[in-house]
């Protein structure tokens, strides 16, 4: 099986094509990219940061790979940042095969990342409509349904409500990660069609850039050698904890992302 990933790619720290690449191809999956831009570093921590916008290379890639005949049996898309690329990302998933997997990167802690503009989510919604499984964090997920514009501790009531929206766009699959609950801790919230089932594990109070590119990954490879949904979501938890966990115990430096040997390894131990 090859898929096609449709990332930024992160020159130097863990994050994105970095994660994606390595963590897919372990599962068995073969991995094709696109890349969205090409990064001297990934964003979150560094403050001179070259950038090289590949909007026009990702059509002449596509363009190449159909006039040599080449498919893809899924689609993986993360960041992309504008509606232009969206519409890159759709042409792709059009001319493919299989399971298509959106992780709707656009925001966290309540907010839109830095230069992207405030209609996006409703652009984004288009994309979402082409997924099979959807891996949006709280942020996004509730500005996909437009049912709140902050963060807060959340019930069953409140997850089940966002959902349910999510749901009606079209996606069968999807986790909704880093819920601060009620019951205290985080969790992530998993449906398949009309089942959901809640996964909480203890906030460790420090995050990764890269770990929420691990967990999509480890959930769509898993998914895609054909585990149970739900199994592969705890798994995918349980790997982005332990490595997150690693990251913190190492003492490793945050904005050089996730460290994703001990996720490797874990993965190789369970799973392989």
């Amino acid at each position: 099986m090859a898929i096609l990933a449709i990332h930024d790619l992160s020159c130097y720290s863990k994050s994105s094509l970095t994660v994606v690449i390595p963590v897919l191809e372990a599962l068995g999956v073969e991995t094709a990219v696109l890349p969205v831009s090409i990064l001297s570093t990934q964003t979150d921590g560094f403050d001179d940061i070259a950038a090289v916008d590949n909007t026009e290379g990702m059509e002449h890639i596509l363009s190449a790979y159909n006039r040599l005949g080449i498919s893809f049996e899924g689609v993986y898309t993360g960041y992309l940042g504008d509606s232009r690329r969206i519409d890159i990302a759709i042409k792709a998933i059009d001319s493919s095969s299989g399971p298509v997997l959106v992780d709707p990167v656009m925001g966290d802690d309540g907010k839109l990342y830095p230069s992207l503009s405030d209609d996006l989510p409703q652009q984004m919604i288009r994309l979402v409509k082409r997924a099979d499984i959807i891996t949006p964090n709280l942020t996004e997920a509730m500005m996909l349904t437009g049912l709140d514009d902050g963060i807060r501790k959340l019930g069953q009531r409140d997850i089940h409500d966002l959902i349910d929206v999510l749901r009606s766009f079209g996606p069968e699959k999807g986790v909704i990660t880093s819920i601060p609950l009620v019951s205290g801790g985080l969790g992530n919230a998993a449906w398949n069609g009309k089942e959901i089932r809640l996964f909480s594990y203890e906030d460790l109070g420090a995050s990764f850039p890269g770990a929420g590119d691990l967990f999509a990954s480890v959930l769509y490879g898993l998914t895609l050698r054909g585990d149970s949904f739900f199994g592969s979501a705890l798994h995918a938890e349980d790997i982005a904890c332990r490595a997150i966990e690693e990251s913190l115990k190492s003492g490793r430096e945050r904005r050089l992302g996730i460290e994703l040997y001990p996720a490797l390894r874990e993965m190789s131990r369970r799973m392989l």
